[in-house]
């Protein structure tokens, strides 16, 4: 099967990141907006992102024009019946996704595949509600897409080994560098992540360290870009809390579970970088630790 037309259900950061790197790889893109109320915004964010690459000097203005010349915003889920391949990006429930997937399966034709970009929920649980099941597949991009060459491609329970592989050389020809992963709860990346950033809260929590010394230690003694507290800004923090709840929930182990400040932050809604405002104040420039969280608490 060759893909040349991809619809996306979401039109948040990581759905437009999608569309952006789909569309300058050749693809048309049909890019679907999820929730209530115009594309204006959608469409201005991503044609704000091919812009700056022309600013730049890494575009030609024509390039741009050609390429979101490929992209349809909409808001009607119908306009995907055509795509070989839909990747839904909507909010990380499972209820909620598995709902849609019912429906795009009277959506897409039999041949279709249907991908999911979660980033820790079953797709195994998203497959079970669909008559086609084999062409059901986790689909799991990092942000910022554009620039993250990593995709996790998810073996569900009943993947099919054609789908696998449609996915596999999909990847590769718009410039990714793909792995095949077991659906597992958090598959490998988050699996792996999201233990780490709980740790270095825990660690906060008893007072080994204030959140600059362990960001600052993990950079120049692991060789990070990014300390766990700024990861777990930029991923944002009720993501980051769902992450830890999704595995917890499978594996059951405390280690596991979202910390005490976590869940405080992400209730008073500070959620990192998007709000302004996490493990880190972002009005300051540079950025600053949280004030509140400069003493240890429990």
């Amino acid at each position: 099967m060759k893909i040349k037309t991809v619809g996306i259900i979401g039109t948040g950061t990581m759905g437009l990141g999608m569309a952006h790197v789909f569309a300058q790889a050749g693809r048309n893109v049909v890019a679907v907006k999820a929730t209530p109320g115009s594309t204006e915004k959608a469409e201005a964010t991503l044609a704000g992102g091919f812009s700056r690459l022309v600013d730049r000097g890494k575009m030609e203005a024509s390039e741009r024009d050609a390429i979101l010349d490929r992209v349809t915003v909409t808001t009607d889920e119908g306009a995907v019946a055509d795509c070989e391949l839909v990747v839904e990006s909507i909010i990380e429930d499972i209820a909620t996704k598995k709902a849609l997937f019912e429906r795009l399966e009277d959506i897409c034709t039999p041949e279709a595949l249907l991908t999911s970009n979660t980033s820790t929920l079953s797709v195994t649980a998203m497959m079970a509600v669909c008559k086609h099941r084999g062409r059901v597949a986790g689909l799991h991009f990092f942000n910022p897409a554009p620039v993250m060459k990593l995709v996790e491609i998810i073996h569900a329970f009943e993947t099919t080994d054609t789908t696998l592989q449609v996915l596999d050389e999909f990847c590769k020809d718009i410039g990714k560098d793909p792995v095949i992963v077991q659906d597992t709860t958090g598959f490998i990346v988050n699996r792996l992540l999201t233990p780490y950033m709980l740790n270095a809260i825990r660690m906060l929590e008893r007072g080994t360290g204030t959140i600059e010394s362990i960001d600052q230690a993990m950079k120049l003694g692991a060789g990070l870009p990014m300390g766990p507290f700024e990861l777990a800004d930029y991923i944002g923090l009720d993501v980051v809390e769902a992450m830890s709840s999704n595995i917890f929930e499978d594996v059951r182990s405390e280690h596991h579970a979202p910390p005490h400040t976590l869940t405080r932050l992400r209730q008073l809604g500070y959620l990192g970088r998007k709000t302004k405002k996490g493990f880190y104040d972002y009005s300051q420039k540079p950025p600053v630790q949280n004030p509140d969280l400069a003493h240890p608490f429990a």
